[in-house]
């Protein structure tokens, strides 16, 4: 988009396009037309829109237009044909925008120092992850002081990596428990596991635990198959006999053993 009508060539008046902005507001086009930037980028069905300040440069129109691909650094950006992989423009930062240099008479030479400064970047940045891989992903603040050309340019805030984060994640604390029972025996906990693939010296590869929920002492019954849990009648009845007292609550992981 330009602001200017004498910039596209032919000029054909239009008065019912408008363009919306990102405040919200809509601002009227006049007119369209081609416009020629330079030797190798020319622009059709360019709008021209009196109330803008600077001329605009859609990414998504320019690329399907010229059939090119933009790359973006940090401080440039470059206009690639995708048949030649020529360069066919270049951008500079200025701010939170990018400028298209149209005006520089050393324009090739300020591209082709951008692209090396660019690649010579990006190769330093791969050589980085490289190392952090090759040493087991250690710190980046130790392979700065190991090698302090390849963060010449480089931040280390500016690098993270996902595995590091997720072998670094550990499990939330379960929540405290507060209706801890208050007597002995009143609620046993029990789980069975198995089966082991070596069985003990009597045969059994299964056991059953019954744990006490007041005082979390633990019981452990040997058995050689999994349908002996039957064995709680015998534990209830040692309870009952040793320590006079009687289970109130048996609670199991709802495994269908009981």
């Amino acid at each position: 988009m330009t602001f200017d009508s004498r910039q596209v060539s032919p000029f054909r008046p239009s008065s019912q396009k408008i363009v919306s902005t990102a405040s919200g507001n809509t601002i009227l086009v006049i007119g369209e037309g081609s416009l020629t930037l330079t030797n190798t980028l020319n622009l059709d069905f360019v709008l021209v829109v009196p109330s803008l300040d600077y001329n605009l440069l859609l990414v998504s129109q320019i690329t399907a237009t010229l059939s090119c691909i933009v790359i973006f650094w940090l401080e440039f950006c470059v206009f690639k044909d995708i048949q030649t992989r020529q360069t066919i423009g270049c951008g500079i930062k200025w701010g939170k925008l990018y400028y298209l240099d149209l005006q520089s008479k050393d324009s090739n030479k300020l591209q082709q120092a951008l692209m090396a400064d660019g690649f010579e970047g990006e190769k330093k940045k791969s050589d980085i992850w490289l190392w952090h891989r090759c040493l087991g992903h250690t710190s980046f603040g130790y392979l700065k002081q190991l090698f302090l050309s390849l963060f010449a340019k480089s931040d280390i805030s500016g690098f993270r990596c996902d595995i590091c984060e997720l072998a670094k994640s550990h499990r939330a604390l379960f929540s405290l428990i507060l209706n801890k029972s208050l007597l002995p025996f009143m609620v046993i906990h029990s789980n069975v596991w198995g089966p082991s693939k070596a069985p003990t010296l009597s045969g059994s590869r299964w056991f059953v635990t019954f744990i006490d929920d007041c005082t979390r002492m633990i019981w452990l019954c040997l058995m050689k198959t999994k349908d002996e849990v039957n064995l709680f009648k015998n534990f209830h009845k040692m309870i009952e006999t040793q320590y006079n007292a009687k289970v109130r609550v048996l609670r199991s992981d709802n495994g269908g053993e009981y």
